[in-house]
């Protein structure tokens, strides 16, 4: 039986509308572009030509005429939470772009809609869905690491930019950008709240008023801490650093090394006196451990991406793969990690 397409409009057409939403559906037959909404003529017109759907200059204009069941908001950063509470007040679907809002208290007011609405409120997290993550996810599953107490998640670079990302009136920023995927990563993986954050934010490179280096340390409810850091680095560091009781994992995203102990480790004593035996430092009993090394590739099993689980919330009634309640995670901690910076 062939699906039944989800009718969808999408609201900018910029590079999240257009090259990854627009490119997202381009080829699949389960959801169907009809609307598209943007402030470019040539950019209307160039999504008419191709999928023959309706073009409106304005949001006021979209949504007082959409029929979509799906509206995919991806306007700039600080559009994003009012335009959502607007698309489900009217009844619509909606999948906005990250970050949802540029204030956790915005967050509050959409989902606060979305339980008052008939449609279905999502984030595009779509990190969660990234072959490395996923890998990630496999590995401490598997329980080769121990108990995880620390991650750390770098992504360094050093170019500079000039363009709306450069300013708070927009929500631009490392920390709306990028930070927002790479914490909510390491939070996906330790699956456990923050409960305490330290935040560094630094403008180095680029012009404008935002930060364009981020280091943010958080501790969760479960004891273990994550660490983020988006450098002004001209070298590379691990893209992931996880530890655990059993082990680690470092990994440069395409490949991970593991080193875990081969066995369990026996009972030991601490030897309550200063004078310890033959002077040696370490254990009396010269405790030799042994290990596991592999070296395999960042990749997982899955091949599912974002918009097969939202067709299957919007026809089947699955449970969002991506809830408000888990993005209202990360935003709390994007707002603690800015408190005591001039970014605020």
């Amino acid at each position: 039986m062939a699906k039944q397409p989800v009718t969808m409009a999408v609201a900018g057409l910029g590079r999240a509308g257009w090259d990854i939403h627009v490119r997202a559906i381009r080829s699949r037959n389960d959801f169907k572009l009809v609307e598209v909404m943007d402030q470019d003529a040539t950019r209307r017109e160039e999504a008419k030509a191709e999928f023959g759907c309706d073009a409106y200059p304005d949001w006021k204009s979209l949504l007082k005429n959409s029929k979509a069941e799906l509206v995919v908001v991806a306007t700039q950063s600080q559009d994003h939470a009012w335009m959502s509470c607007q698309a489900l007040a009217a009844g619509k679907h909606v999948l906005c772009e990250k970050p949802v809002a540029t204030k956790s208290s915005d967050l509050e007011k959409v989902m606060t809609a979305a339980k008052k609405s008939k449609g279905l409120f999502t984030v595009h997290q779509s990190a969660r869905f990234a072959p490395e993550l996923l890998h990630i996810q496999e590995v401490v599953k598997s329980g080769k690491l121990g108990r995880i107490f620390n991650i750390q998640r770098n992504a360094c670079g050093f170019s500079r930019r000039n363009d709306w990302q450069t300013f708070s009136k927009y929500g631009g920023g490392q920390l709306n950008n990028n930070g927002v995927h790479l914490i909510d990563q390491v939070l996906q993986v330790l699956n456990s709240p923050a409960v305490s954050v330290f935040g560094d934010l630094q403008q180095i490179l680029n012009p404008g008023d935002v930060e364009d280096h981020v280091n943010v340390v958080f501790r969760t409810e479960s004891g273990a801490v994550g660490e983020v850091q988006i450098a002004v680095c001209a070298l590379s560091l691990p893209t992931w650093v996880v530890m655990g009781t059993k082990g680690s994992l470092i990994s440069d995203g395409k490949t991970s090394k593991l080193r875990y102990l081969a066995g369990k480790l026996k009972p030991l004593k601490p030897i309550d006196s200063l004078a310890v035996a033959g002077r040696r430092y370490g254990t009396s009993t010269g405790e030799k451990l042994e290990f596991i090394e592999e070296e395999i590739p960042a990749s997982a099993t899955s091949k599912k991406n974002y918009y097969d689980y939202l067709y299957d919330s919007i026809r089947n009634k699955k449970p969002l793969f991506v809830t408000p309640e888990s993005v209202y995670r990360t935003m709390q901690v994007l707002k603690l990690a800015r408190k005591g910076t001039k970014f605020v």
